[in-house]
């Protein structure tokens, strides 16, 4: 039990860590819009929701500080209370607090016994200057129209169960009670009861008495009885003992609760035992589930007709079936890398909070602009690129970003815009983080990499190497150190994490116009479509979506070509031959084929011996034995064992453009 214990207080971590992320962004977006009624009810919701699962396990002090701090928003919802600037930043400090609380989960840590104490005098302070009754205190919801009031019933069955999941009773029907007015009939012991019969009075609906009794819905049953309030009026009294009697001693209506759904039938024995979940996960959508539940069914269909097929031998029903399960697999195969793929959308999401404090700290104005953030990648990708990005994000605030001032000398907009920009090509993910800012100017890099000795005086660098000497570990420009960046100081590791995952960093600067770094990284697994072709025995696998078109051409011919350049439509374009660039073989067959790449608007051609056809490749990384291959871009196999190695088309590109 102790186990379970844990296991589900680190997924309510991991939950309200989300939860924290959420808040951050709705409060960035309440700063820019302070009128934003659905932020209002999103930051509201969200201490909502803290409050009552921080609650049942057992972290009280969260519980306590959100709950004075809902009650705030609660006001400002109700329209008793403005939105101000201090408000918000009381909140992102309150969000900053939780987060250290919540790996304080005994409260001996003695900074968190301070922030506890100064958070309540905050909030106090707004209360009172705002002429509020202080948090703490039960308000009931005024009903101003009885239009839309309706009376609700809840039927509340408690058990032993409820204990072991430490529901904190008090805050989850203080949470019902706040809808509206209530009155309890606690349980009867001359009809030897053991149900409490709870009437609401509210202008809310199902969803909303749900969602407050949403750690005791399993003990629940909830039935609106009246579209009025059945307790206002005289003449409504005998009408209401009625009801009473009904509800609380009719045996038949409690007989109807045995034969409920399993998921509305109240608990009379202990909770269910949720599945054991581990410390890593992903969330999946649930429209993916739903279509692997589909492919499944069929699979099941298509093998049935298989194995029919193979009892009467018919030949062309066996064809039929194989074909069916052929692009079955297919299917699964997509879908099943698909669950592990996650956007980029909940890592930038974080970065957000981030960019608003450092700027603020920094007294710059920045806008985070964000392009491409549905790009999905890998889960174990993203944990490894997420610092590396990070890192990035602030050199550009920090070094890259003008003062507000200095952007408006040079006749630029006083709000620095850092942007980030995500997209998928083949097997290949590109992500490019750029600010309109300073730029780097290779003249001082090179000084400074000569007064450190890292470059000889008499060594002539180009404008790339230069930049690229940033990445050098202990190497930095910058006059003053800085807390929270330096341009070069641990641009060494975001230099050695992208390149543990076979990934690509470059730069592009230009002198007050900015900077923009550009990573490639290539997908864990990943499933494309190729084509497949053959050089000197060996299998090679080229995106198709890469290849324009396919010819041949006589070996004689490429011979005797001293240019390195072929004539397609009209046009000369460089080639490469396999056998020769990447075996080292001038022997050939006579006719070879070509295969035409085009990438991005550039032409070049592959020259291999034989096109073998269009292949499905589930591509996996090289190994570290396959570092210095920098034309291979991952391996995959082929139905008879052999291997199939991925041809990386843009490396290709690269180097005959250095060539030509």
């Amino acid at each position: 039990m102790a186990m379970d214990v844990l296991q589900f207080r680190q997924k309510f971590i991991e939950e309200a860590e989300d939860l924290l992320v959420q808040l951050d962004n709705d409060l960035i977006a309440l700063e820019k819009d302070p009128a934003d009624a659905s932020k209002i009810d999103q930051v509201f919701r969200v201490m909502h929701t803290l409050k009552g699962s921080s609650g049942m396990f057992g972290y009280d002090k969260i519980t306590e500080v959100t709950h004075e701090l809902e009650s705030l928003y609660d006001r400002i919802r109700e329209g008793t209370m403005e939105l101000s600037q201090s408000l918000l930043d009381l909140t992102f400090s309150v969000a900053d607090h939780i987060r250290n609380l919540l790996s304080d989960y005994d409260f001996k840590v003695k900074t968190n016994i301070e922030n506890q104490q100064v958070v309540f005098q905050n909030i106090q302070y707004f209360l009172k200057n705002k002429g509020i009754e202080q948090a703490t205190h039960y308000v009931r919801r005024k009903i101003e129209s009885i239009s839309n009031i309706s009376t609700w019933h809840i039927l509340f069955n408690p058990d032993e169960s409820i204990i072991k999941r430490c529901i904190n009773l008090s805050i989850t029907f203080h949470d019902l009670f706040l809808l509206g007015q209530y009155k309890i009939h606690p349980p009867n012991a001359e009809h030897s009861s053991v149900y409490w019969n709870i009437f609401l009075i509210t202008d809310k609906g199902y969803d909303d008495i749900e969602d407050a009794l949403i750690f005791v819905m399993d003990y629940c049953k909830v039935q609106k009885i009246a579209d009025f309030n059945i307790f206002n009026e005289e003449d409504l009294d005998k009408r209401d003992r009625e009801l009473s009697e009904r509800l609380v001693g009719d045996e038949t209506f409690i007989a109807e609760t045995s034969s409920m759904p399993a998921t509305k039938r109240i608990r009379t024995e202990g909770g269910d035992q949720n599945n054991v979940v581990g410390a890593r996960r992903i969330q999946v959508e649930a429209e993916k589930l739903d279509n692997l539940m589909y492919l499944v069914s069929e699979l099941v269909t298509a093998k049935s007709e298989l194995i029919l097929s193979l009892g009467i031998n018919e030949t062309l029903r066996i064809q039929e079936s194989a074909e069916k399960i052929d692009k079955l697999s297919k299917l699964f195969s997509d879908i099943a890398l698909s669950i592990r793929l996650v956007s980029l959308q909940e890592m930038l999401g974080r970065f957000r909070r981030l960019i608003r404090d450092l700027s603020k700290n920094l007294g710059k104005k920045v806008e985070f602009e964000t392009y491409g953030e549905e790009t999905e990648l890998d889960k174990n990708i993203i944990d490894v690129i997420a610092e590396p990005i990070l890192h990035l994000v602030r050199n550009c605030i920090d070094h890259g970003i003008e003062l507000t001032d200095e952007r408006k000398q040079k006749g630029k907009d006083e709000q620095g815009v850092v942007k980030f920009s995500a997209c998928k090509s083949g097997n290949y993910v590109y992500i490019d983080i750029s600010d309109d800012g300073n730029g780097i100017d290779p003249a001082q890099i090179l000084k400074k990499a000569r007064e450190k000795g890292f470059v000889d005086e008499s060594v002539n660098l180009s404008t790339k190497e230069i930049l690229d000497l940033i990445f050098l570990p202990g190497f930095s420009t910058a006059s003053n150190v800085s807390e929270v960046s330096g341009r070069g100081v641990g641009m060494d590791i975001v230099m050695r994490r992208i390149r543990e995952i076979r990934g690509e960093i470059t730069i592009d600067s230009e002198i007050g116009k900015g900077t923009c770094f550009h990573i490639k990284l290539q997908q864990t697994i990943s499933i494309i479509e190729t084509l497949l072709v053959t050089s000197h025995g060996t299998k090679y696998a080229i995106p198709m979506e890469d290849v324009e078109i396919c010819g041949m051409e006589y070996h004689s011919s490429i011979l005797d070509r001293q240019s390195n350049l072929l004539e397609f439509n009209k046009e000369l374009i460089p080639y490469v031959s396999l056998r020769m660039h990447l075996s080292g073989v001038v022997d050939a067959p006579e006719k070879e084929k070509l295969i035409i790449i085009n990438k991005q608007d550039k032409r070049y051609a592959i020259v291999a011996d034989q096109i073998v056809g269009e292949f499905q490749a589930v591509v996996k990384p090289l190994g570290r034995s396959f570092s210095d291959q920098q034309y291979l871009s991952g391996a995959s196999i082929y139905g008879d064992g052999s291997i199939v190695l991925l041809l990386d088309t843009d490396k290709l590109k690269d180097e005959l453009c250095v060539l030509n």
